[in-house]
């Protein structure tokens, strides 16, 4: 293959390369796709990104020269929009005769970077009370620690919590958090920041106070929290006891935490809502070492597997193993963003209700496992299948028409009957599916595709149910 084929790859295909002077960083020559994301690419790069990264991406493509290659994450203005985030891939060819340059590669990571960003901020929040997560707090405290002394950092424990959770159910508990945590959140704002570390361990960051202040605004932390609940089971009443220590240098987040931790312990010792200051005696009470080893290894491990937990609930269905609700609605928005034509389908399994009466929820939820293996092994590469919530299920169909997503349909259809799941309410003794396949066209949203998803169900049903029924949206 000759240069005029590269050349023709290059000018043809949607790659941003640009071949960059070393001497001025000027740009020599850049491909088409190259000259759109940066407005023509006339001129010193430096000067075509965003002006708070220009020094970086001087210094940057300076570099390049020193290490060969090299990597940047930058801003480029769009006119007309928002900035994109682009990355910059930039490698030294300057002794290649046929270069002379440095030559970058621009990867446009706009939408990978929201979609990080919206994970980032799901991770440092914690999913049952709203307060910041132990992920989200550290950060917050390093920062105190870099500020200098006086913050003060209070731990809190719920004491007795687990017999919350046994007389009154794990549902009743996390009420009981939620609860915890707002009353906790009123108190301390303006204040300082709260957070739920896991479990039943809050921890709040204060703004400065000395020894006596500590203890006193620890007190009317725990006289809120201790207010009483009621259940309609009953009226809890809590208790906290809370530990305390003094923003230190020297001193980094963990070692503040287990200082205050430590304190929590000795609080533990005094009685309900007891409140502690540590000193460094405490180190060397034997008890409480002991206790922080054992801990330690605990807290590592639940923080793992509350991360892991929190990483796959935010997009998998914990009953089938399938992407849940949230997963489909970000997919379908970004394909229906796209404007080209796609399909749709909305699987409902017929007369679940009166399976669950007969067969009772576990066996439901078997059910629901199984149907969900059925019709994701029936997709096709490219389809993605989604748990869309309760007995439906949902399955994204790029660049198909209304004849082929009716075919798939069938073949998910015929799929779900082979189970041979019994199902006595049914017609013919198995749980079989209802399907509405839709193919949507320009200028339908996302909102027109599931509702007419939703008409082809009903129609599937009223014409008697194990049927595909297709319908188009838009056009």
């Amino acid at each position: 293959m000759n240069g005029g084929f590269h050349q023709a790859v290059l000018e043809r295909a949607d790659a941003a390369v640009l071949v960059v002077d070393p001497s001025d960083l000027g740009v020599r020559w850049a491909t088409p796709a190259a000259r759109r994301l940066f407005g023509g690419a006339s001129g010193l790069l430096p000067d075509l990104v965003a002006n708070g990264d220009s020094a970086a991406v001087g210094t940057f493509l300076q570099a390049v020269r020193r290490a060969g290659a090299s990597r940047l994450t930058c801003a480029v203005p769009v006119e007309g929009s928002a900035h994109r985030r682009v990355d910059l891939i930039a490698r030294d060819l300057s002794a290649d005769p046929d270069v002379r340059g440095l030559v970058v590669v621009a990867l446009d990571v706009t939408g990978w970077a929201a979609t990080a960003d919206e994970l980032g901020s799901r991770l440092n929040t914690d999913a049952l009370t709203g307060l910041a997560s132990r992920t989200g707090f550290l950060p917050r405290l390093e920062q105190a620690v870099r500020g200098g002394p006086g913050p003060v950092l209070v731990f809190l424990d719920l004491d007795r919590f687990k017999e919350v959770n046994d007389c009154h159910g794990h549902a009743a508990g996390d009420h009981v958090l939620r609860l915890v945590a707002s009353r906790l959140a009123a108190v301390v704002t303006g204040r300082g920041t709260a957070a739920r570390l896991g479990g039943d361990e809050f921890a709040v960051l204060l703004d400065e106070l000395d020894e006596q202040q500590a203890i006193a605004a620890a007190r009317e932390i725990l006289a809120v929290i201790a207010t009483p609940v009621t259940l309609d089971e009953g009226v809890i009443r809590l208790s906290v006891s809370a530990g305390i220590t003094f923003v230190r240098p020297g001193h980094g987040a963990e070692d503040l935490l287990h200082q205050a931790d430590l304190a929590m312990y000795r609080a533990k010792t005094i009685g309900p809502d007891g409140v502690a200051v540590y000193d460094q005696d405490l180190e060397d009470w034997a008890l409480a070492r002991k206790h922080q080893v054992d801990r330690l290894a605990e807290r590592l491990e639940e923080l793992h597997a509350e991360n892991r937990a929190l990483a796959e609930a935010a997009t998998i269905d914990q009953r089938t193993g399938l992407p849940n609700p949230a997963t489909f609605d970000a997919d379908h928005a970004r394909r229906n963003r796209v404007g080209e034509p796609y399909s749709l389908l909305l699987v409902d399994i017929d007369r679940f209700h009166s399976y669950n009466t007969l067969y009772r929820y576990l066996a439901g939820h078997e059910t629901l496992r199984k149907v969900g293996e059925a019709i994701d092994r029936s997709t096709r590469a490219g389809d993605r299948a989604y748990r869309y919530g309760g007995e439906e299920f949902t399955v994204l169909l790029p660049a198909t028409r209304l004849d082929g997503a009716l075919a798939l349909g069938e073949r998910i259809r015929q799929e779900v009957q082979r189970l041979g799941l019994e199902h006595r309410g049914n017609p013919g003794g198995v749980v079989t599916v209802s399907i509405g396949a839709v193919e949507v066209r320009a200028g339908a949203s996302v909102t027109d595709a599931v509702e007419e998803a939703s008409v082809a169900v009903l129609e599937a049903k009223d014409a008697g149910r194990n049927l595909v029924v297709g319908r188009r949206a838009g056009g």
